[in-house]
């Protein structure tokens, strides 16, 4: 039988030359997830609306552990600003992907 870690291990990395966008990544149940799809492999791009703090700790968080997050201030409410946050993972994790 596999053990819980056998299969995290099998899974690991699944995500790996993907990017996610978490909005709400610098907080509570978005920076969970964030950093989850970053173990996972993925580049993260999150969003915050009022907290760059919160937001660069979050991404200190996955860059320390090996992985790779942009912060991008979008409110969830501005729909210009959520256009705004989908273009702007592509512009700049690609660049950390393929580094």
């Amino acid at each position: 039988m596999k053990t819980n870690s056998n299969v995290e291990a099998q899974f690991a990395r699944k995500l790996a030359g993907k990017v996610a966008l978490v909005t709400g990544g610098s907080r509570s149940i978005g920076a969970a997830i964030a950093e989850r799809l970053a173990a996972d492999g993925a580049a993260v791009a999150l969003t915050y609306s009022a907290s760059p703090a919160k937001a660069d700790k979050v991404v200190r968080a996955i860059e320390a552990a090996g992985g790779k997050a942009l912060a991008i201030k979008a409110d969830a409410a501005d729909t210009e600003a959520v256009r705004l946050a989908v273009r702007k993972p592509s512009e700049h994790l690609a660049a950390l992907i393929f580094s």
